[in-house]
């Protein structure tokens, strides 16, 4: 432990003696390990924007659709299948569940009548699919009860409308035999798989307001459960509700993208930060390893005369190597300060992170990878310059 601690001594010593070395050495290693680090940074912000876009259109993981239909291929009692998902949730403890179906009334949007798209839901939809208002609300139980049926639509809708966020609550009349005048109560962002103007609506206040006289269609209902026993926990729940329905056909399945199976649609997301990655750590290594060699032809009289005094092989390669390690180890130091510095500036914060909901913070992992890259760079780049080190004789530096 002594003669590992006197290394590392020596080394600095060393470093403070070629203090021009050290820099251009350091300025290299330094870039690269915040790049590297930086990039380790960056991507998980990505990848989790990426997820929660995934969640957004097919819903947390675990997300189940339930399908019912009747023998005759009929659409199934909606009464007795709602009474039916409701007290199977209630056995199995499930609290984030959500009929969805849609229908297609018209608005009268900018003074004309428009068709748009009404996506009926209940309260929990939100939250198993991260929809979270930009103005105003979501939907609350009590709104079913309204006196006048209330609205989140999207940006478009509002667009349409001729009106912003900051205007709501807003009033819209929609059509469905009767003309109905509804309350714009909050706004989300554009649903990707719907072109035109779109809003959701409570299904307790659809069915109060509107009755059958517009028929919705696509009804099913969604559940997000656990992901332990996810699997599992679908079959029981699939078991129950057919037995509360006989001669009701019924299909539940995964929906969520952990249920892709190999199909990983962020594998090649992290191809690319990995190739990134080894690009950059190889250009590290690159520029310190063409210093150190420099450098070392210029030592050839020091080293000899090292020898001279007795310097062992073992203990000039440790010397050279440990020099090299110690070098970029400050340096990586220094880089993953300044990676950290980056990530969270308010610019990275402003361009890199608008629009995730859940923030990562800096990942210890990136930082924990950037100093062991920074060692492992001084191990590389040390050792064949330590390799050249050991083979200098004392008859080299006489004659240097």
């Amino acid at each position: 432990m002594t003669g590992f601690a006197a290394a590392v001594v020596e080394a600095w010593q060393e470093l403070r003696i070629h203090k021009l070395r050290v820099l251009l050495s350091l300025i290299g290693v330094g870039v690269a390990v915040c790049s590297l680090t930086t990039a380790v940074a960056v991507s998980n912000v990505a990848q989790q924007a990426m997820v929660e876009q995934y969640e957004k259109q097919n819903g947390r993981p675990a997300n189940f659709g339930i399908y019912a239909y009747s023998e005759s291929g009929e659409p199934a009692d909606a009464e007795e299948l709602q009474a039916a998902v409701d007290e199977t949730m209630k056995v199995f403890g499930i609290s984030y569940y959500s009929v969805v179906s849609q229908t297609s009334p018209t608005a009268v949007l900018a003074g004309e009548r428009q068709q748009i798209t009404l996506r009926t839901v209940d309260p929990s939809y939100a939250a198993m699919r991260r929809l979270v208002p930009t103005h105003g609300r979501w939907f609350g139980a009590a709104d079913a009860q309204n006196y006048s049926p209330a609205l989140v639509a999207d940006k478009k809708f509002l667009d349409k409308l001729g009106i912003d966020g900051d205007s709501l609550p807003a009033t819209v009349t929609l059509n469905a035999e009767l003309d109905v005048t509804a309350t714009v109560i909050g706004v989300v962002e554009k649903d990707t798989n719907s072109d035109g103007p779109m809003a959701y609506m409570l299904s307790d206040a659809y069915d109060r307001w509107f009755g059958d006289s517009e028929p919705r269609y696509d009804t099913s209902y969604q559940m997000w459960v656990p992901l332990d026993g996810a699997d599992e926990l679908g079959e029981a729940v699939a078991d129950t509700l057919r037995s509360q329905l006989p001669g009701v056909g019924l299909d539940i399945s995964r929906q969520d993208y952990l249920s892709w199976g190999d199909d990983d649609p962020l594998k090649p997301f992290r191809y690319v930060v990995g190739g990134v990655s080894l690009l950059i750590l190889l250009l590290g290594v690159l520029s310190l390893l063409n210093i150190a060699l420099v450098t070392i032809k210029q030592r050839v009289r020091e080293i000899g005369i090292r020898r001279s005094f007795g310097a062992t092989t073992g203990r000039v390669f440790f010397s050279v190597m440990m020099e090299s390690i110690v070098a970029t180890f400050v340096a990586g130091f220094v880089g993953v300060v300044a990676a950290v510095g980056i990530v969270n500036s308010p610019l990275a914060r402003k361009y890199l992170m608008d629009g995730v909901e859940d923030v990562p913070g800096f990942p210890v992992s990136s930082a924990v990878v950037g100093l062991l890259v920074s060692l492992l760079v001084g191990a590389l780049a040390g050792l064949l310059p330590a390799l050249v080190a050991v083979r200098v004789r004392i008859i080299d530096a006489i004659r240097f």
